[in-house]
């Protein structure tokens, strides 16, 4: 064995422990397989059956405790299939509204902010036009909060200073 003749007693060490662990593990499924093959059960740790006390203290019971029984499982059911109808539901509109707002977002980003020169509709002829642009300008910005966006971001995209949109924004709740 030219491999061992240059060996320490460490690795010899080493390969005893190897082949003593092997042993070891081979008499164990030995032992694991011959259980099984004898019928015993296979399982290494058995967990204990739950006792049927249950089913016989109802045996006696009358048969409307039966009947509400039954009926309490069926309306159980039936608020759980509304429930998750109602969570698909949710989780749809919520899908939809995200995609709104990252439209809305989009479009906002692409959109130009050029000085407010349409023309005035009815509704804006009543108010003067200070107060129409103004109003218009205020409905944006709440928009944009309302959306999650930073005092920053909507001065950013507003074209205002940020101290005017946090004045606005902190005056919103007087209003």
């Amino acid at each position: 064995m030219p491999c061992f003749a240059q060996s320490n007693t460490l690795t010899i060490l080493i390969l005893a422990v190897l082949v003593l662990m092997i042993a070891t593990l081979m008499i164990r499924s030995h032992r694991y397989l011959s259980r099984q093959k004898r019928g015993q059960s296979a399982a290494i740790v058995e967990m204990p059956r739950p006792a049927q006390d249950d089913d016989r203290k109802r045996l006696d019971a009358p048969p409307e405790v039966a009947r509400w029984e039954v009926q309490m499982h069926e309306t159980a059911r039936e608020l759980s299939s509304r429930l998750d109808s109602k969570m698909s539901v949710l989780q749809r509109l919520t899908a939809e509204a995200d995609r709104a707002a990252a439209r809305l977002e989009a479009a906002l980003g692409q959109a130009p902010h050029a000085p407010d020169t349409a023309e005035p509709t009815p509704n804006d002829q009543a108010e003067p036009p200070e107060t129409a642009s103004t109003n218009q300008r205020r409905e944006e910005i709440y928009t944009l909060a309302d959306y999650g966006l930073p005092a920053a971001e909507i001065a950013r995209r507003t074209g205002a200073p940020v101290g005017e949109i946090e004045l606005i924004l902190g005056l919103r709740g007087q209003e």
